[in-house]
């Protein structure tokens, strides 16, 4: 696996990293036990963690892709976005609920320009009118329920045959409306990301495993943090091996009790506790070096009651104190929307 690396701001007795990714679920719990502390060399970004519905148990994530995709490539992208028993594929939605929490969890699938993320709805080519045999990539029954915008599918592209779906504005355009339909189009043509949904029971150690693999797919641009999410922002610190002149840095020496996220001026915002009142502080191998990082999730809510994220937001700060007092922060580039 190839890692991605750019530079970022420090303020530390040691070099070390930091990566932001929004969510809009809670994370599993961390490790009921704290790792022994080890150091690490890679610089690594993650994408969008994951997002669990609590109804249903089904995970899903927003892919962004710079530069645009086709639905081909959207569908082997996503069917490669597996770990264990956790497997992805292009979106399959068999509800208005499904439907509804999609767009509720991921707003930017309607973006202000260029086309909604794909979906995992096709045609088959030979079918003889717009409307007839749309099949799910996934295998599940199609026409139970669909969302199509007005008018459509109905084959009127430039580029004739439109046998793709993709999410549209209610109304049809991308600036019709403030919910989601569909739209056929030609799958030839570019998205500027795709929907895929995760089959099967994802357990804490498959969900880090596909953080890893979203980072790579996303590139290496700003994280999207959505102000409108009841969920979490996730910040990453790898830890960073000493050569041997001092200059290494142990992110498993920090006290999650002394982190904070935020615009680096008082009142920032604590990590995150889960139902039992367990701080969400853990320590995978985030870029696969054998050694252990530190992930931190923060409440997005929490982020904007604060004021730390406004509609001007162009950078978060994290800061905090190691277990022997050492203070460090990093910064990292955010897009708010």
């Amino acid at each position: 696996m190839t890692h991605m690396s750019r530079s970022l701001r420090w303020c530390a007795t040691a070099a070390l990293s930091v990566a932001f990714a929004a969510c809009d679920s809670a994370p599993s719990d961390p490790d009921s036990a704290a790792p022994s502390p080890k150091i690490g060399a890679q610089t690594a970004l993650l994408g969008a963690v994951p997002v669990t519905n609590d109804v249903t148990g089904q995970v899903y994530d927003a892919i962004a892709v710079e530069g645009g995709i086709t639905w081909d490539d959207a569908r082997a992208a996503a069917e490669a976005l597996s770990a264990g028993e956790c497997t992805g594929y292009l979106v399959s939605i068999t509800s208005t609920e499904e439907n509804d929490f999609i767009f509720a969890s991921f707003p930017e699938v309607v973006p202000l320009i260029g086309n909604g993320y794909w979906l995992g709805a096709y045609q088959d080519p030979e079918a003889s009118a717009p409307d007839a045999d749309w099949s799910w990539v996934s295998g599940e029954e199609f026409g139970d329920f669909t969302d199509w915008a007005p008018g459509t599918p109905d084959d009127g592209g430039v580029f004739g045959d439109e046998d793709a779906a993709h999410f549209v504005a209610s109304g049809g355009g991308p600036f019709g409306g403030s919910g989601v339909d569909w739209n056929d189009l030609n799958r030839s043509e570019t998205a500027v990301g795709y929907v895929v949904e995760f089959d099967g029971s994802c357990s804490a150690d498959e969900l880090d495993e596909l953080l890893i693999d979203v980072m790579l797919k996303r590139g290496n641009g700003p994280r999207s943090i959505n102000r409108r999410s009841r969920g979490k922002v996730a910040a990453v610190v790898l830890s960073v091996a000493d050569s041997g002149a001092g200059d290494g840095f142990d992110a498993t020496a920090i006290d999650p009790a002394t982190v904070t996220l935020g615009d680096g001026s008082d009142p920032d915002v604590p990590v995150a506790a889960n139902r039992h009142g367990k701080l969400m502080a853990h320590w995978p191998d985030l870029n696969e070096d054998g050694l252990r990082d530190a992930l931190f999730h923060f409440n997005t809510w929490e982020l904007v009651d604060t004021g730390d994220v406004t509609d001007e937001t162009t950078e978060l700060v994290l800061r905090g104190l190691t277990t022997d007092g050492a203070a460090f922060t990093g910064s990292d580039e955010v897009v708010v929307k």
